[in-house]
Formats: C-alpha cells, sequence, structure tokens
C-alpha cells in the first residue's frame, strides 16, 4: 500500500513539475531567425489527392447474390458479361443458370442454360420453385422436370422491332418459357393446350406471375404467340404497375 501511494505521489509531482515548465516556457526558445533577404521561398507544397479505389461494391454486391441464389439450391454459376452490340445493353451481374433446386428434393433442370441479371434470376428461381412446381403436381399429377426456354440475354429491340427501346431482355431482366417437359414425359407447349387440365396450368401461371414479374406476355399477342414473356422491368413511376397479358 505504502508503494503505490509513493508511486502515485511521485507522478503527481512529475506531472505537476512538467505542467509547470509548460507553463514558464521552459526550457526558454531560441529567438525566431529572421528571413534572409536573398534566400528563395520555398515552394508552395499542396496535399495529393489520392487516387480514388476502385469500387468494390458492384462486386460485392454480386457475389453476395450469387452465394444467396446456391444457398436457395439453384444451381448457377458467375459468367463474363456477354457483349452489348448496342447502347442500352447490358447486364450487372451476369450469372448462367443450370437447375433450380425443390424444396422438397429434386430439380427442374434448365436445359438452355440462360444467362440472367443475378437479382432476375433469383426471382425467376423463386417462381418456379414456390408456383411452377408445386402447381404442376398438384393439377397435372406430375413434376416438372425442365423447361424450355430463351437465351435469356439478347441485345435487341422490344418486339425486334427497328428503332424501338431496348427489349428487357438486353439488361438481363427477362425470360422466355415456351415449354414444360414433365417427369412423365409429356410435354406442355404454350400456345398448344392439349386438354382443359393443361389449359388451366398455363392460365393460373400467367395470372399468378404477376406475383413475381411486373410483365407477363403470351398467347394472344402476335409476338408472344407460342411462349410466355417474363420480366420486372419498371413502368412509369410505381414499380406496383402490372402488364399481364
Amino acid at each position: 500500500m505504502e508503494a503505490s501511494a509513493a508511486r502515485g505521489a511521485a507522478l503527481f509531482i512529475l506531472s505537476a513539475s512538467v505542467a509547470s515548465a509548460a507553463s514558464s516556457n521552459w526550457p526558454p526558445l531560441p529567438p525566431v531567425r529572421p528571413p534572409d533577404a536573398n534566400e528563395t521561398p520555398a515552394p508552395e507544397t499542396r496535399p495529393t489527392t489520392p487516387a480514388p479505389a476502385a469500387p468494390a461494391a458492384a462486386t460485392s454486391s454480386a457475389e453476395a447474390c450469387l452465394a444467396q441464389l446456391k444457398s436457395n439450391g439453384v444451381d448457377a454459376e458467375a459468367t463474363p458479361a456477354p457483349p452489348a452490340s448496342s447502347a442500352g445493353c447490358g447486364i450487372a451481374s451476369p450469372v448462367r443458370l443450370k437447375s433450380i433446386g425443390l424444396a422438397g428434393g429434386g430439380a427442374i433442370d434448365l436445359p438452355a442454360r440462360p444467362i440472367l441479371d443475378c437479382p432476375f434470376a433469383a426471382v425467376f428461381a423463386s417462381f418456379v420453385r414456390d408456383l411452377v412446381a408445386p402447381l404442376s403436381q398438384a393439377s397435372l399429377g406430375a413434376a416438372v422436370a425442365a423447361l424450355d426456354t430463351g437465351p435469356g440475354y439478347d441485345c435487341r429491340p422490344q418486339d425486334h422491332a427497328p428503332g424501338a427501346k431496348i427489349s428487357p431482355h438486353g439488361t438481363g431482366i427477362a425470360i422466355d418459357v415456351g415449354g414444360f417437359i414433365l417427369a412423365d414425359r409429356r410435354r406442355l407447349a404454350v400456345g398448344h393446350d392439349a386438354n382443359a387440365q393443361s389449359a388451366a396450368f398455363m392460365q393460373t401461371i400467367r395470372r399468378a406471375g404477376c406475383g413475381w414479374f411486373t410483365t407477363i406476355l403470351g398467347p394472344g399477342d402476335p409476338d408472344h404467340a407460342e411462349h410466355f414473356h417474363f420480366d420486372i422491368k419498371q413502368h412509369g413511376a410505381s414499380e406496383n404497375y402490372r402488364i399481364c397479358e
């Protein structure tokens, strides 16, 4: 206890001495040297602004999206951005989809291996897993084994019309589905309903799909007579506006 008290007293005295010396300007400083008339003043130095670091947010976001896809049972891989042959085309986070795993086991194959923007791929996978798969099992008595899709990304104007705006396919946020291949080897082709069952299945897909997409086009539209078109393009100022035809 005495040693501790002594150390405390010594530190107090030392602190007081330092403070006293500082307040009395001790030791004295030498006088300021007057400027030399012949001396050339040193050039003014300006702080150098460091070069901005390469943005890592986009890369980090793409990696996180792909990791989330895989954790949800989607077989996908990052792929180089496809060439953009027209202004306005390009994909921020391109991924190639191979199959979509289902909650109860198994997976739905995507033979065309479409290339999509990763966030849209997550929407499409959810649609297939949570609507298409259970609906097929319940209404058709068979599981969907594969989807007949287009390539996903396609740098072109809407409806291939010269001078039109770039299609959502041009940014990887759209996909076309032309048919559903069932586990019992049946193939349901969009626009060619074999019976009332398949017609009801197609109609439900078309209507309920608007819970996932902002646009669904299909038979009845001249440019989509034999396939469904799904995309998440925003229409106008509202994110809630839907075109489901």
